[in-house]
């Protein structure tokens, strides 16, 4: 189980690496039924160079990706 502070650090991380493309717009920690919590990467774009760049996993953190 993902405790809210490594959820909440691997969100930071991805903040600092994906904060200089365009098509970055934020992230969020929530809760997730089976593994405590999760990030959601919130982009402009989704296209395989978006996918390609975010990490599906940092810190034994889940990372979704999504249209905002």
């Amino acid at each position: 189980m993902v405790s809210f502070s490594t959820a909440n650090q691997a969100r930071l991380i991805l903040k600092m690496k994906l904060s200089q493309y365009a098509w970055y717009n934020s992230s969020i920690t929530i809760p997730s039924s089976s593994d405590g919590y999760s990030v959601i990467v919130m982009v402009d774009k989704l296209d395989n160079d978006v996918r390609k760049v975010i990490p599906p996993i940092v810190l034994n953190v889940e990372i979704k990706t999504e249209l905002y």
